[in-house]
């Protein structure tokens, strides 16, 4: 008797989750709500596996997202999606997720994400005209999100390297070297706290706070290796301080 209980349950569970796996994803993108900066359009297939045309945060447009659903997982009730989004041919960020929901935290792992570092660049209110060269490459091993508390960042751990970064300005070419940043969570909000190791002399922190509100705050402090060329660029950000920095924010 006891095993056709839990013969029936499996049966039951496994009847149920195809069920959902099934529904139209559009039906079921409706019963969620989302954070108001963020927009999904074309949304086709099912649960089981999901198309999504655009999907746009901010300023930053997602294109070709696919979210494949784990069946194994609907037998915990936390659903398990594998996540890819863009590619090579396309503009905007390439890359691919685990992310698993549960009723109180959204749970990301293996996080890898490409983007052009020009996209970025034209994003931000910049002291001259310039555009960015090279890759910014995003590694994040696991996050957790609270979603109880305005999709507020809990823990982070991964990394950001900007490699073979320039910049064109003034009509030059000038190679900057690398920048490295380590990810992670502060009061809140999800951080990216860039190494100073740099040619620059550049610190700089940003920040992802609730509802998706971006802001970033650091100095620039002229080092040995800062390019000669780009000393015509530094009245264009204010008076240095005594320690000889030039403050930045946005």
């Amino acid at each position: 008797m006891k095993n056709k209980f839990i013969i029936s349950g499996v049966f039951l569970i496994t009847y149920i989750g195809f069920l959902i796996a099934t529904l139209p994803a559009t039906l079921l993108f409706n019963q969620f709500e989302t954070p108001k900066n963020l927009t999904i359009f074309g949304v086709t297939g099912s649960a089981w596996n999901t198309n999504v045309e655009q999907v746009v945060v901010g300023e930053t447009s997602i294109q070709k997202v696919n979210a494949r659903l784990s069946f194994w997982s609907l037998f915990t009730l936390t659903p398990n999606l594998s996540i890819t989004f863009g590619d090579s041919f396309i503009a905007g960020p390439e890359g691919e997720f685990v992310l698993e929901v549960s009723q109180n935290t959204v749970q990301l792992s293996d996080l890898k994400v490409l983007v052009k570092a020009n996209e970025i660049a034209q994003q931000l209110t910049l002291p001259l005209p310039m555009s960015a060269q090279g890759d910014v490459e995003l590694n994040v091993s696991n996050a957790e999100i609270d979603l109880q508390k305005g999709y507020q960042c809990i823990a982070a751990n991964g990394s950001a390297v900007w490699s073979k970064a320039g910049v064109v300005a003034l009509e030059q070419n000038i190679k900057l070297g690398s920048f490295n940043g380590d990810i992670g969570c502060e009061d809140g909000a999800l951080s990216l706290i860039l190494s100073p190791k740099n040619d620059l002399g550049l610190t700089f922190n940003a920040y992802v706070r609730k509802g998706g509100k971006i802001s970033g705050n650091g100095f620039l402090k002229p080092s040995a290796k800062f390019p000669q060329v780009l000393n015509n660029v530094l009245p264009f950000l204010g008076n240095k301080d005594s320690q000889g920095r030039y403050r930045l924010s946005f």
